[in-house]
Order: structure tokens, then C-alpha cells, then sequence
């Protein structure tokens, strides 16, 4: 009895580390953002990547942004970097590393609002057949 509650609960304890490590596996992506600071420091480093070829809930990040701003004291969005992105990827068959990293320069006055990082991908759906390009702005 007790050799069988042993061979049981070995059993469903492997099976758990298994489905835990594939679920970690599915979860890992080429596609993420990361923003870092150091407390006292005026500095945030940003970085996004992206892999037009991964397949991710059904579609491909054909490139990818990171933002960041600041409020001032009366609250009033200021020093907007806007949208900083990585280059578009060739297609849906580009397996490069696109990446975008940006060093951001807080304010030095204590304000009760913190600086804002957000990130994210322009997105394709897989098998669609239709990719964004870089179209150079029209100059007159």
C-alpha cells in the first residue's frame, strides 16, 4: 500500500514539473519590453524586441515601441518621447531580433507623479497575406 501512494504521488508530481517547464516554454516569447531604474537615479533604460517570424496568440509583431513621459506639478503631460519604434520586420518568414533601446532622463524636481513607461506591437494576423511596410513620409 504504502509502495503504491509512493509510486502515485512520485508520478503526479512529475507530471506537474513537466506540465509547469511546458508552460514556461509556451510563455517565453521573443516579443517583450523591459524597463529598468535604479532608485535615487534620474535615469530609466528601456528596451523592446520583437520576432516577426514568432507566431504569438495568432499573429506576428511586425515591430515593436516603447514610450515614456513625465507629468509636471500641475499635472500636464510633458517631455513625451511619443512612440520610439524598432524597424519593421520583412515579413512573416523574418526570423532577425528587432530591437529599440532608449535611455530616458527624469526631472530632478520631487514630483508625486511618476514618469510613465509604456510599450507594444503593431500586430499581424498569421496567414493573412498582408504586411505593413516603411513608407518613406511624402516630401513636396
Amino acid at each position: 500500500m504504502k509502495n503504491r501512494f509512493t509510486a502515485i504521488m512520485s508520478g503526479l508530481v512529475a507530471a506537474l514539473l513537466l506540465l509547469g517547464m511546458s508552460t514556461v516554454f509556451a510563455a517565453a516569447s521573443p516579443n517583450y519590453a523591459t524597463n529598468t531604474h535604479e532608485d535615487m537615479s534620474l535615469y530609466y533604460y528601456g528596451y523592446v524586441q520583437c520576432q516577426p517570424s514568432y507566431v504569438e496568440n495568432g499573429n506576428h509583431a511586425a515591430r515593436g515601441y516603447i514610450r515614456y513621459w513625465r507629468y509636471d506639478l500641475l499635472g500636464n503631460i510633458v517631455n513625451d518621447t511619443g512612440r520610439l519604434y524598432t524597424a519593421y520586420g520583412n515579413g512573416p518568414d523574418d526570423g532577425r531580433i528587432l530591437s529599440r533601446s532608449y535611455t530616458y532622463t527624469d526631472s530632478i524636481i520631487p514630483n508625486p507623479r511618476k514618469t510613465q513607461f509604456r510599450y507594444g506591437f503593431d500586430w499581424v494576423p498569421h496567414g493573412s497575406g498582408i504586411w505593413p511596410v516603411n513608407v518613406p513620409p511624402v516630401t513636396e
